[in-house]
């Protein structure tokens, strides 16, 4: 089965993934399909992950209350969003090493 990606549903943090990778889209049977390995940064190029770590990235940059205004330009985009997706992957990997949550 092949699923469709709407990349309107997963912008802006989609910008830098790779789409040809496969989705954790619960359509296989291998459990091991579905952990996302937070000590490597290959996971930053997997569409739905990415947008996770972007999403994660994004609520640390607002507690911080950064006001950041959006890049309208596609090189200043993708480099905002890598810095996202790094600083979300990062903040879960620290997390689970200490133990929280």
């Amino acid at each position: 089965m092949k699923i469709d990606v709407r990349p309107e549903y997963l912008k802006p943090g989609i910008t830098g993934a790779d789409l040809t990778l496969p989705l954790f889209d619960g359509t296989s049977t291998n459990p091991k399909d579905y952990l996302i390995d937070l000590e490597s940064d290959s996971m930053e190029q997997y569409p739905d992950v990415r947008s996770y770590f972007w999403r994660v990235g994004l609520a640390l940059e607002r507690l911080d209350e950064v006001e950041v205004d959006e890049p309208s330009d596609y090189q200043e985009r993708l480099a905002r969003d890598d810095a996202l997706v790094k600083t979300g992957r990062e903040h879960l990997r620290q997390s689970r090493i200490k133990g929280d949550g």
